[in-house]
């Protein structure tokens, strides 16, 4: 199985501050849409396409706005794995939930919690996995980044992006992430979002 988790917390005020925040046209979407894309993004870089979806959105924590701030999604990738898609903008806690991908199995399991890892473990181990458990191994003490408040996510992840395309532009290269690589985040979020408005209803991707 492979599933994504991203509970997080956005106040009423930080859709008041803008009136672009919260809307379809100029939004985009709501908790899937914005705050889950890049955890999402990553887990299709893990798990591959997916083949369908079922879902369900709901607007439960705020007022005055046209999206989600819950949304649950199940799915079934290509590869034949099941899945499950949590996102959301209503689950308060003081620091903040880190977004979480789960990938588990008949032969180990892995958590990845933002960017560290919380768990790595293997029915058979290689020489490398303590290694890697040592040196990007989740420290218990930290929070999720930027859950909590968004002016607490760290700029650099968005720098090395835009450094990498600057980089393209002027080698004449392609960037590592290229239009079509996000495409494929979207087109799974807009079938979640047919689902949704239609009822749950399986759609494919």
């Amino acid at each position: 199985m492979a599933d994504a988790y991203i509970k997080w917390w956005r106040t009423q005020e930080y859709y008041e501050s803008g009136a672009w925040r919260g809307t379809w046209k100029l939004d985009g979407g709501g908790a899937l849409m914005n705050q889950s894309i890049h955890t999402i993004d990553l887990l299709l870089y893990v798990m591959g396409d997916v083949k369908s979806v079922r879902a369900e959105t709901r607007l439960v924590a705020h007022e005055g706005i046209e999206v989600e701030d819950v949304g649950i999604a199940m799915v079934e990738f290509e590869s034949g794995a099941l899945g499950v898609i949590q996102g959301s903008t209503a689950c308060w806690s003081k620091n903040g939930h880190p977004a979480e991908i789960q990938i588990t199995g008949s032969q180990g399991s892995v958590f990845m919690s933002d960017d560290k890892f919380r768990l790595w473990e293997f029915a058979n181990e290689s020489e490398h996995d303590n290694e890697i458990r040592q040196q990007y191994g989740l420290n218990e003490n930290e929070a999720g980044a930027g859950a909590a408040d968004p002016s607490a996510i760290d700029f650099v992840w968005h720098q090395r992006n835009f450094e990498d395309v600057l980089h393209a532009l002027e080698n004449g290269t392609k960037p590592l992430v290229d239009g079509f690589e996000g495409r494929r985040s979207i087109a799974l979020l807009n079938a979640i979002y047919r689902s949704a408005a239609k009822g749950g209803e399986k759609e494919f991707v």
